[in-house]
């Protein structure tokens, strides 16, 4: 017998009600709290509706991941080309801000669907290049979401908050209205959009399963100095850059192809196996594009990872203090001030342009008032190791699988070790649910540690704040 999309969402919350709690009318009950919670315009902050579904469900954590799993109460969006928009906010600035859906036409809310977030060019928009992304993903386009926003403001890359919102608020719109698979979440873009590409990738790893910057470089507040500051971010993110051999400006002068070539080495240099860098010969900024085939491929070919074994995260600003399950909540210094350009002296070394010492320089300069996270992850030992620079306190997001929470974690953080019970908490786990939709990285709690030895379970019966021994 075959079932239609609307008997298949049924059916899959029928299952999940029978797993949750006996009856049908309960089961009916829980349906209507769950679909109300997500009709709403904001449902991580819809605080009575995540009580009533959390009341419905018996505050259990096994009933929550059956509705996650099963989660189909998405809009119905037919295929083809939405537009929408939205409003973004830096400093008394706002910034209006238009992007594409390209939803495929075989799109159904109860099977989830790869998402492409796509940067366009500087004389391009959302449209072009969801366009330019259809011709190079070929016939594997109908497998992806794509969202792609046409950036405001001037059209110069340079790491603004405004600019990171431009892209990340629709994907965040994404998440929440779209079923998608949020392991296979890549992005993408050419040119100005290969600079925005980098920037995503390196300060927001933990939200990509992979990412293809063309004809772009690493471009970030403070640039040229720091173009190569962040690069330690991505040791756990499949890149793929591609340039051209003749993308340059003209003789003595550092172009794209410079700035690629350097991205490559020091990555090198890190021991970085993640990335690929393609220089393509007898290419200018145009013919940078795959082979269809090659595109897809290499998409297809990376998940996510949620919860690496270790990670390094470097950044200068709070709002890039995410590092997948840890967070810098309070730093112990002031952040950079990026006005303020460096004047050091310049000492060039045999082989180097003026160009390349000022910019070698310079990053010595600004590498110094560099945050640093380290963390590494040890689960067969239920332990967490924390090192930071400049971060006075961080947040550990429990998640789920990164320990055994039937015995005791530990957590060591500058210098000190707690050892205690963190819970899995219904509440924690609906709430970050609520705000990202995201069924795989379960966060099952978080904890507090900071250098002074003060440690909160932020959720539980486990909460209140302890001491580190």
């Amino acid at each position: 017998m075959a079932f239609g999309p609307g008997a298949k969402r049924l059916v899959l919350f029928v299952a999940a009600m029978l797993a949750a709690r006996p009856g049908l009318s309960q089961q009916a009950s829980l349906e209507e709290k769950w679909r109300a919670l997500f009709a709403q315009t904001s449902p991580a902050a819809a605080e009575e509706h995540i009580d009533a579904v959390l009341a419905a469900c018996g505050d259990s954590p096994a009933a929550l991941r059956k509705l996650f799993a099963c989660d189909s109460a998405y809009p119905q969006l037919g295929g083809g080309l939405h537009r929408r928009a939205t409003t973004v906010v830096d400093g008394e600035t706002r910034y209006d801000v238009e992007y594409v859906v390209r939803v495929p036409g075989g799109y159904s809310p109860v099977r989830s669907c790869a998402l492409l977030l796509a940067a366009h060019g500087q004389g391009g928009s959302g449209a072009s290049i969801t366009a330019m992304m259809q011709r190079g993903l070929g016939a594997e386009v109908e497998k992806y979401i794509i969202v792609a926003p046409t950036l405001p403001g001037p059209r110069r890359y340079a790491g603004a908050a405004y600019q990171e919102q431009a892209y990340l608020k629709p994907l965040a719109w994404a998440r929440l209205n779209l079923n998608v698979d949020d392991d296979r979440i890549y992005v993408s873009g050419h040119s100005l959009g290969g600079h925005c590409t980098w920037h995503l990738a390196t300060m927001f790893p933990h939200l990509f399963a992979a990412a293809v910057p063309m004809a772009g470089v690493p471009l970030f507040e403070g640039s040229p100095y720091t173009s190569n500051s962040y690069l330690e971010n991505l040791a756990n993110l499949p890149v793929w850059a591609i340039w051209g051999e003749l993308d340059q400006k003209g003789p003595g002068t550092l172009s794209n192809v410079h700035f690629c070539r350097m991205a490559a080495e020091r990555l090198r240099q890190l021991g970085n196996s993640k990335f690929e860098g393609t220089e393509l010969p007898g290419v200018g900024h145009a013919g940078w594009w795959p082979k269809p085939e090659a595109y897809a491929r290499y998409l297809t070919s990376h998940k996510r990872l949620a919860a690496p074994e270790k990670l390094v995260h470097f950044f200068h600003r709070a709002r890039h203090g995410r590092a997948y399950y840890v967070e810098a909540i309070r730093l112990a210094r002031d952040e950079l001030d990026f006005s303020r350009r460096p004047q050091p002296k310049l000492r060039v070394q045999p082989g180097e342009s003026l160009a390349e010492a000022a910019i070698r320089t310079g990053k010595q300069v600004y590498d110094k008032s560099l945050f640093k996270i380290w963390a590494d992850l040890d689960k067969g030992a239920n332990a967490m190791s924390i090192r930071a620079s400049g971060v006075s306190a961080v947040r550990v997001y429990a998640t789920e699988g990164m320990f055994d929470l039937s015995r005791p974690v530990t957590l060591r953080f500058a210098g000190r070790s707690w050892t205690g019970g963190i819970s899995a908490s219904a509440r924690c786990m609906l709430t970050h649910y609520a705000a990202t939709r995201d069924a795989t990285a379960v966060i099952c709690n978080e904890v507090d540690v900071d250098s002074a030895g003060k440690v909160l379970v932020r959720f539980g019966p486990s909460g209140g704040g302890e001491t580190a021994e």
